[in-house]
């Protein structure tokens, strides 16, 4: 009996450690590594399951917020499916809708279990530091400077590669809340700040425009929230101005690239449409206009999950919206939930971002202590971020961009609830 008792709590051990250990991977491998976001979440998942059966317990007792936060996970997913099912759609369109319901396990895992909170924050830099390194070598060495020809940076489409090494940058800056209780702490602020201008200048290489709009956000959060003393608020708000003004005035490309937004969206209103529709701005605006259609016409339940295209062409060859490239998707994800699964997943994507933000931002507020506050506003600007992603992109749309958000929001609040746990007993 003793034996039993003894291996089986060097098993426990050895999960709870490996699950700490294996929270590294996620932001270190997602932009750096082929298919680095799939092996990092099995990996995550198989432990935390582990984790659950050995402490295996029959009535899990949640506060309000986790409460409140376990709904907003599953009440988005639910929507699609009931959608998917009644409709009789295809399944895959809600694959990927079922990585909310896949990360609750590691959620409920981390929250029992006292995890370092080092192993997340090198991932954090790391992943930061290679996706700019990684940026810079295909940017000079594969695709030698022809960045317009090319529709992906790295393993994923340019979109999505420049906002993750966006929101990387700016987590790792955030970082700074934690100098006060890290060894050789000029060489982490370093690191830090590397770390930041590196993520920022993954995000620049691949031209993501739309990721940028997210700066102010960013720039509003470090001066409201960021802790510690004024300078180092001071200083963290002086890094992100002068990224943004890094991204613009970098090289020729960024600079033409805002340029030409701006350009585009004033052409598209003016009375000369006729060839701003080729543009990815008019493209853009027509597919707007096209889903306030569809919403109009179909305002409780939309047109369904994954019929967007079908009925873009339906529109095009009435003539209500000009001849443009058929997507299967809107580029803005509240429009794209709205004008597929109507006011019923819109309130559901709503309460998604509402339910994250409220856990995070309630634990910001508490600051009990420099973990909680740097989870924290880890998981605000994560959520903030993407939102805000969200309206020029379909984020969700996309298995490497709602995976790490999925994960990354179940790691940063598992480990929170599992501190604010300790402090409260």
């Amino acid at each position: 009996m003793t034996a039993k008792i003894l291996i089986t709590g060097l098993m426990d051990k050895f999960f709870t450690q490996s699950l700490s250990l294996s929270l590294f991977t996620m932001p270190a491998l997602v932009l750096t590594v082929r298919h680095g976001v799939n092996i990092s979440a099995i990996v995550i998942l198989i432990l935390s399951i582990a984790v659950l059966i050995y402490r295996f317990q029959i009535k899990i007792e949640l506060n309000t917020k986790e409460k409140i936060l376990i709904f907003s996970l599953l009440v988005l997913p639910i929507v699609i499916a009931l959608d998917v099912f009644l409709r009789d759609l295809n399944l895959r369109y809600l694959d990927y809708y079922l990585r909310f319901v896949l990360v609750i396990p590691i959620y409920l895992a981390l929250r029992k279990t006292q995890t370092s909170i080092m192993p997340l924050t090198v991932g954090i830099l790391m992943g930061s530091l290679g996706a700019g390194i990684f940026a810079l070598y295909q940017y000079y060495y594969v695709i030698n400077h022809a960045l317009a020809d090319y529709i992906s940076l790295g393993h994923m489409i340019k979109i999505n590669f420049g906002n993750i090494s966006l929101l990387l940058g700016m987590m790792s800056l955030a970082g700074l809340i934690l100098v006060k209780q890290v060894p050789y702490k000029y060489t982490f602020i370093a690191v830090s700040v590397l770390a930041f201008i590196l993520g920022i200048t993954g995000s620049i290489i691949s031209g993501a425009r739309g990721g940028w709009i997210a700066i102010p956000f960013f720039l509003s959060l470090f001066i409201l929230y960021f802790p510690g003393k004024q300078n180092l608020k001071i200083f963290s708000a002086l890094c992100i101005i002068l990224g943004m003004l890094l991204i613009y005035y970098s090289n020729s490309y960024v600079n033409t690239r805002i340029d030409l937004a701006y350009n585009n969206t004033e052409a598209y209103f003016s009375n000369d449409t006729s060839n701003t529709t080729k543009s990815s701005t008019g493209t853009r605006l027509e597919l707007w206009k096209a889903a306030r259609i569809m919403i109009i016409e179909h305002p409780l339940l939309g047109v369904g999950s994954g019929q967007f295209e079908q009925a873009l062409k339906d529109k095009i060859d009435a003539g209500e919206v000009k001849n443009i490239e058929l997507y299967g998707h809107v580029h803005n994800e509240s429009l794209q939930i709205l004008v597929t699964t109507g006011i019923f997943g819109l309130l559901a994507y709503l309460a998604l971002y509402g339910g994250s933000s409220y856990f995070f931002y309630s634990s910001l507020m508490t600051k009990h202590t420099d973990n909680t506050t740097y989870l924290s506003f880890l998981g605000l600007l994560t959520v903030g971020a993407y939102f805000i992603f969200g309206l020029t992109n379909y984020s969700f749309g996309h298995h490497v961009m709602i995976l790490f958000f999925a994960i990354m929001v179940a790691i940063i609040a598992g480990m929170i609830s599992s501190i604010e746990s300790k402090i409260n007993e």
